[in-house]
């Protein structure tokens, strides 16, 4: 096949083509001595206009408030721009004119790619490149547009399923928005059509960071299980729980990718050390690096971090001990004077807590019980560090996961971002057997991804079980972009935000350590429905003329 010569390099290579090679190639005519007409007619160029189309697949790491666990109980943002970003949202202030500053300027951005792929199927059609190539690259435009269709869903519910460019001589911008279930019929079809054009990861010449039937099928399977949830399908419809269950187990099924199998190997995921689990991710490189870098939004002040995104004690208070059972449980074991001692493996892939041992010693959150705010007896990783304090976390904790241990804070970062992987389908299925009644399906699921890390099997029943499964998905996929999705389509928005994010106070006395879990790192968070779904923005209603409809409550 032409196409795989083209592409087949190092997956360094393949990285610095996909995210360095030129964003805007066909916004100009000419543009660097290029027209339509010649990168419509050159393979290299057309693919070249393909990879710069997978820049509309954003990461989190490229500024401090985009982790979107901060907009959750699972962390606490307290830099710059979290007043007018991230605290906007957790306070119940966002309107349709702030609103964007939460979604990260997503409408225009999906737009403008959406708009780019638009232009690739009505130009590609008259291509004169290699059929074969042809077909492989309108594969990964359709994934690549149905990725952004399905962003647009999960943020704002219904948009315009806009398929065409619009012109600079078009009367009107007026568009109307479906409806989230057409959405996400679009994006199933997409990915359809997809898979039938996609090579497989496991084929010869596959090029790593690239679409694959894999990555259509995972986004298929997420995107019925997103539109089989309350949020978006109020009636309870289980022909739609139906419809996600086959998917994920389509993708649970993969040959391609299998669990890791332990929770060393769980926390070298997200450092990019292991991918046997990994279907689709975004990768970087030296030259083409994560930008400011997970290290710096994450490491404590003693590194050099900012400390931006950091846990609170609800998250880490879900994190079960090794027997199972919650610390809230009497029968846990659990001992608040030495809180960290027999939690789940994951909890130390994850978090960085008082005693931790990172990057070659132990972190530091305490405080004098004399003379707290002495810099010289307090630890130096906590607000009164005499290293960067204005960086210390207020919670308490940091972020282990995404760190690289072995890259400085201002190095940019070259760990992935992982965009779907094993883990998730499996409680994608889970939550859909769930949802039909299945338990036992739904166990056998969630049991897979608690004993590769060397957790005990899950066995309750009822809501009891419905209660585990959430938990599990929420320490599994932690800081992963997946809670604040979560709880908006399950609709428990009061359980989530209606309470202050707190943390803890380690109050060292001589070699004593005390732990108060009473730490307020905010109490100024609520909830309001309206939330459950962001605004359209105020100026593309004035541009469509009125005819886009606002989201509730705005």
């Amino acid at each position: 096949m032409k196409l795989k010569h083209i592409l087949y390099f190092s997956v360094a290579g393949l990285s610095t083509l996909l995210w360095s090679c030129s964003d805007d190639i066909l916004d100009k005519k000419p543009l660097d001595g290029y027209s339509e007409v010649d990168v419509f007619a050159d393979e290299a160029l057309l693919t070249n206009f393909v990879n710069g189309t997978y820049l509309g697949l954003r990461h989190p790491f490229r500024d401090e408030n985009t982790l979107t666990d901060g907009l959750t109980d699972n962390a606490y943002n307290q830099h710059g721009s979290a007043v007018g970003t991230v605290w906007n949202y957790t306070r119940a202030e966002v309107n349709q004119d702030n609103g964007e500053a939460v979604t990260n300027e997503l409408w225009s951005h999906a737009y403008g790619f959406i708009r780019r792929s638009n232009l690739f199927f009505e130009k590609a059609a008259a291509s004169s490149i290699d059929p074969e190539a042809l077909t492989q690259l309108s594969g990964e435009m359709q994934f690549l547009r149905a990725y952004q269709y399905f962003d647009l869903m999960r943020w704002y519910g219904g948009v315009p399923l806009i398929t065409s460019t619009f012109g600079l001589d078009d009367e009107s911008y007026a568009v109307n928005r479906n409806t989230a279930d057409e959405v996400a019929a679009f994006v199933v079809s997409e990915c359809d059509e997809a898979i039938a054009k996609l090579p497989s990861m496991s084929d010869p010449g596959y090029v790593t960071g690239r679409a694959s039937v894999e990555a259509a099928m995972a986004l298929k399977a997420r995107t019925l299980l997103y539109a089989a949830s309350p949020l978006f399908n109020a009636s309870g419809d289980q022909a739609k729980w139906t419809a996600a269950r086959d998917a994920n187990k389509a993708v649970m099924e993969l040959s391609s990718v299998s669990l890791v199998e332990d929770a060393e190997n769980y926390g070298e995921m997200f450092q990019g050390y292991n991918s046997q689990e990994v279907i689709f991710a975004r990768y970087f490189t030296e030259v083409v690096n994560q930008g400011w870098g997970a290290n710096l939004w994450l490491f404590p002040n003693s590194n050099g971090g900012w400390a931006n995104t950091t846990p609170t004690q609800d998250l880490v208070d879900h994190y079960e001990l090794t027997n199972g059972k919650l610390p809230e449980d009497p029968s846990s074991g659990y001992n608040p004077q030495d809180p960290y001692v027999n939690r789940d493996p994951r909890f130390y892939e994850s978090v960085l807590y008082n005693g931790a041992p990172f990057k070659g010693e132990e972190y530091e959150y305490f405080v004098d019980a004399d003379d707290p705010t002495n810099p010289e007896l307090s630890g130096k990783d906590s607000p009164y560090s005499s290293i960067s304090p204005h960086n210390a976390s207020r919670t308490g904790y940091n972020f282990r996961k995404w760190t690289l241990e072995s890259e400085g804070e201002y190095s940019g970062n070259t760990g992935p971002w992982i965009v779907f992987r094993l883990g998730e389908f499996y409680l994608n299925y889970a939550e859909a057997q769930l949802a039909l009644g299945e338990e036992e399906e739904a166990r056998t699921a969630i049991n897979a991804v608690r004993t590769r890390v060397g957790m005990p099997p899950v066995t309750e029943s009822g809501e009891a079980l419905v209660e585990r499964y959430r938990n599990e998905r929420r320490i599994e996929l932690v800081l992963e972009d997946h809670r604040f999705f979560d709880f908006r389509r399950w609709m428990i928005g009061p359980e989530v935000l209606n309470k202050p994010a707190l943390g803890v106070q380690v109050i060292k006395d001589g070699t004593t350590l005390t732990y108060d879990f009473g730490k307020v790192a905010t109490d100024q968070r609520k909830w309001n429905d309206r939330l459950y779904l962001l605004p359209i923005p105020s100026g593309e209603i004035q541009r469509s003329g009125s005819s886009l409809s606002q989201n509730p409550g705005y």
